[in-house]
């Protein structure tokens, strides 16, 4: 079972870069192989008791189920998606296993 979102057309074209230019060089690249795929940033505010708040910059991937634009949904791809590191490794899957091809 996969968790799926409504997106637009805007959509498509906003969750195809990020202001990260390390991982945004990753994720083009990574575009090349998988037309399919999107990504989202956002920001994580964390806060303890009597501690200063923590922001930390998260990101989604999701891969369009008709990137092709039929129907309007995108599956979230929650293996893939977390803080930078795990995004990365994520991408680099992607970008490594269709080189060998």
């Amino acid at each position: 079972m996969s968790l799926y979102i409504f997106i637009t057309e805007q959509d498509r074209i906003i969750f195809k870069s990020v202001s990260d230019k390390e991982l945004n060089e990753d994720f083009q690249e990574a575009l090349k192989y998988c037309p399919s795929l999107m990504i989202q940033e956002y920001t994580l505010c964390t806060s303890e008791m009597f501690k200063q708040r923590k922001s930390e910059t998260m990101y989604n991937i999701y891969h369009d189920v008709d990137y092709k634009r039929s129907p309007y949904q995108a599956r979230f791809q929650s293996s893939g998606s977390g803080n930078k590191a795990i995004v990365r490794a994520y991408l680099h899957g992607i970008i490594n296993g269709n080189q060998n091809k």
